[in-house]
């Protein structure tokens, strides 16, 4: 049945979307399915891929330095917030360039408001659908969302409006303007969101998803520790022979394999909603009805028909074996929708899936990690949604990489 829905364009993925995140109530607005969106990071983001990788190198190192520290001591790393700024300084380097992506006010204020609109998400979840449009007034939740979001367009306004000057002196000395990052990529698609919205709405699907990618994988590494050493081992040989470029990222297969299980494990969602746009008779004689959900469900991803032992976590359960074909992180199926699957499947996942292999390669080599107290923080689960435990911790304590990162050929 999923791979008879996944093409299906009779079931719409935006209106299903937009709903489920009340993207109708205000202050969530950023939620709101911009048809635009996909095209921006098809044309744009992901051709641009090769030469990322050494701007996300390099904020990253810098991040991690000002977030984590160097301290040699055991400290606590607050997975949700640390995780989520390192996220979105990486993001913010390709979505708006170097300097923006260093302004402090905006990374503060676009990271609050990620994590506010997602916890007031939580809240709603559990409120009847008829009452959300008129208790999130009082909802203080909801209240201060609305808050995080002005003080987010009041932080990146005066960025936008003083490059629109820097473009209009440019295009009145008859040159291109200086710009090649999501601010110009909207523009050039013609979106009809304000500039300001655009890069909120973008940052915070970037930050939430991989944010929740990276901490859960952290946290699936500090339970199993005897895969540190075979990770900084691939990182080691497969990054001193090729660089830090994308063909070697595609050649980290067990750090793939970690991630791709993590996200099988705990996908972000259990379930991918789509709208019917007319009446739509199934193949086994179901029909749904116009203006109906329908929900493709992902828990079979945790039975043991589609994979050995599918409640264990097995980090090297998609490497290939012989001569078996990879199956990477970007590679969608009927049996594994951790980026969904089909024609709304993530358009964002090649570069997601390198800027979370670009961080980790930061994270293994400099690092060590391991639980607070032995104990493993469970994901939660609301709604659709299953997330890494936003108040997880881990404990953390610089360490001599093997390899220094900053040398490598990008």
């Amino acid at each position: 049945m999923i791979d008879e829905i996944k093409n299906d364009r009779r079931f719409d993925f935006g209106a299903a979307a937009s709903d489920d995140n009340h993207a109708y109530i205000p202050g969530f607005g950023a939620l709101m399915h911009d048809p635009v969106m996909p095209k921006v990071i098809g044309r744009h983001l992901t051709k641009a891929l090769a030469k990322l990788t050494g701007p996300l190198s390099e904020e990253a190192a810098l991040v991690m330095e000002t977030v984590i520290t160097d301290s040699t001591e055991w400290h606590i790393l607050n997975l949700n917030e640390d995780i989520s700024t390192i996220v979105s300084r990486m993001s913010s380097r390709v979505f708006m360039g170097e300097d923006l992506c260093r302004d402090q006010g905006w990374n503060n204020a676009s990271a609050y408001y990620t994590r506010k609109t997602f916890k007031a998400m939580m809240i709603l979840c559990v409120i009847p659908r008829w009452l959300r449009p008129y208790i999130h007034w009082v909802l203080p939740q909801c209240r201060e969302v609305r808050r995080a979001l002005a003080a987010a367009r009041k932080e990146l306004n005066p960025h936008i409006e003083r490059r629109e000057r820097t473009k209009a002196e440019a295009l009145a000395r008859g040159e291109e303007p200086p710009f090649d990052d999501a601010i110009e990529w909207f523009a050039q698609s013609g979106s009809e969101l304000p500039p300001a919205d655009c890069q909120i709405a973008l940052t915070l699907a970037a930050i939430h998803t991989t944010t929740d990618l990276l901490s859960q994988t952290m946290v699936n590494i500090a339970t199993y520790p005897e895969i540190f050493t075979a990770l900084r081992e691939e990182i080691t040989r497969v990054l001193s022979e090729q660089g830090l470029k994308k063909t070697a990222l595609a050649d980290l297969k067990l750090m793939d394999s970690v991630l791709k299980e993590t996200q099988r494990m705990k996908p972000i969602l259990i379930g991918w909603r789509r709208r019917a746009l007319a009446d739509v008779t199934l193949s086994n004689g179901m029909t749904v009805k116009k203006g109906n959900k329908v929900v493709v469900t992902a828990v079979h991803m945790w039975s043991d028909e589609n994979y050995n032992n599918a409640k264990t976590f097995d980090p090297c359960r998609f490497v290939p074996k012989d001569k078996e074909q990879m199956s990477y992180l970007v590679n969608t199926s009927a049996n594994h929708l951790g980026f969904g699957h089909g024609t709304h499947a993530c358009p964002g996942r090649w570069f997601a899936s390198n800027e979370v292999k670009i961080a980790l390669c930061h994270l293994l080599l400099k690092y060590d990690w391991k639980l607070v107290d032995g104990k493993v923080p469970e994901p939660v689960a609301f709604g659709m949604a299953y997330v890494a435990n936003p108040e997880a911790k881990l404990l953390i304590r610089r360490r001599k990489e093997e390899l220094d990162l900053s040398m490598l050929e990008y």
